[in-house]
């Protein structure tokens, strides 16, 4: 398909898809904060029963930390792999509303996560929540890499290679979770740790 065919499908702008993924993610990421909380107390217990709630929410802050995280590392995943979007078609519209439905999920399987930390259907919600976002933004770079009208210049084999490794990190790792779950429900959302130091060996030794 030539650029000019392509550019007569059209039916968005690139910067209106990017303004749209922007508001959703800044929402989801905000909207993760209302599984924060904390049943009413009357002042004559809250000084003495309010630590030991807040203490008793680590569950809680844990799934938050990692959700707000993982999220913004999508976002900059989404901001790098669209850097090179020239324009837009059909199918990358349909690939980034995927994502998006997903991200808006998180909220949800990000509080029953924290909620219920040591009930497995719970936390391999979170996992699976997790693993298709990954899938879909590498799904989102295949695309990209085989879709050469839709950039705005051709994206080199060590760019493909590199943001490939990239995109795999987060199903890999979600994955690993769903695995350890088994084990430990709980335990097994610290798998997400190793989501920084898997990107900065892909950065130290593949980048170029």
């Amino acid at each position: 398909m030539s650029r000019q065919d392509n550019e007569g499908e059209e039916r968005i702008s690139r910067n209106r898809l990017e303004a749209l993924v922007d508001a959703i993610f800044a929402f989801a990421m905000t909207l993760l904060v209302t599984g924060l909380v904390i049943q009413p107390l009357s002042k004559p217990e809250a000084a003495s029963e309010l630590p030991r709630r807040i203490a008793a929410m680590y569950p809680e802050f844990f799934s938050f930390l990692i959700a707000f995280f993982v999220l913004a590392s999508f976002w900059l995943i989404h901001h790098r792999q669209f850097s090179f979007v020239r324009t837009v078609d059909h199918g990358l519209v349909r690939i980034n509303l995927l994502i998006l439905a997903f991200v808006v999920l998180m909220p949800f399987t990000t509080n029953i996560s924290g909620d219920y930390p040591d009930v497995q259907i719970a936390v391999d919600l979170f996992h699976a929540n997790m693993f298709i976002l990954g899938l879909l933004f590498f799904f989102h770079w295949y695309y990209l890499i085989q879709k050469p009208y839709l950039t705005s210049a051709e994206i080199s084999r060590q760019a493909a290679a590199n943001g490939t490794r990239r995109a795999l990190v987060v199903p890999s790792v979600s994955w690993l979770g769903l695995v350890l779950s088994f084990a430990s429900p709980s335990w097994s959302m610290a798998a997400y740790l190793l989501i920084l130091p898997a990107l900065f060996i892909i950065r130290r030794y593949f980048s170029v």
